[in-house]
C-alpha cells in the first residue's frame, strides 16, 4: 500500500518570526534539528509557540503516537510524537489509520527503509520530499496482528 492509502500527510509552517507573540509558548514547536539522529521519540523542542501563533499560520498540531518526518536537507529522518507538538514546513506529519497500520511499525519500516523513501527525493539545491511523493512510496504491511507483534519483537531488541 502507499503510505497516503493508510496516513493523513501533515503539512507544517512557521508563524512569523516578526510577531513576538507567537513566540515563547506553551506548545512545542519541532524544527528537524529536534529529532534528527533521535532514536524513537521527540521528547523536547528548542523552541515553542503560542495558540495564536498556531491558530495564525499554516502550523498544525500533531498528536501522540503521529510521526514526523524531516522532508528537506537532511530527508527520511523520522521520530515518533509523545506529546501534542506543532512543526516546520522542513517536515511532515503522518497520522496512520490504527486499523490499517501500528505506528510503531511504521516508524520502524521507515527507519529500515529510509534509502527507499529518498530514492525519489529531488531539489535543485538540497534534496526534499513533497506530499506527492507519499503517493508513491509502497509499504508491504502485514495485518494489523501481525504488526503488533513485529513491534513487540522490535522493541524488546532495543
Amino acid at each position: 500500500m502507499r503510505i497516503s492509502d493508510f496516513c493523513e500527510i501533515i503539512s507544517g509552517g512557521t508563524p512569523s518570526t516578526k510577531v513576538p507573540s507567537y513566540w515563547n509558548g506553551n506548545i512545542p514547536w519541532i524544527s528537524i534539528k529536534d529529532f534528527v539522529n533521535s532514536n524513537r521519540w521527540v521528547i523536547s523542542t528548542e523552541k515553542t509557540i503560542t495558540q495564536s501563533g498556531v491558530d495564525n499560520s499554516v502550523t498544525h498540531v500533531l498528536q501522540p503516537m503521529d510521526l514526523i518526518i524531516s522532508a528537506r536537507g537532511t530527508v527520511g529522518q523520522v521520530a515518533l510524537i509523545r506529546t501534542p507538538m506543532a512543526f516546520n514546513q522542513s517536515c511532515f506529519g503522518l497520522r496512520c489509520d490504527t486499523s490499517k497500520c501500528n505506528p510503531l511499525f511504521l516508524f520502524y519500516w521507515l527507519k529500515s527503509h529510509r534509502e527507499h523513501v529518498t530514492t525519489g527525493s529531488h531539489g535543485a539545491v538540497f534534496d526534499a520530499i513533497t506530499r506527492a511523493d507519499f503517493d508513491r512510496i509502497q509499504v508491504d504491511l502485514p495485518r494489523i496482528e501481525d504488526q503488533r507483534h513485529i513491534v513487540g519483537t522490535t522493541s524488546s531488541l532495543q
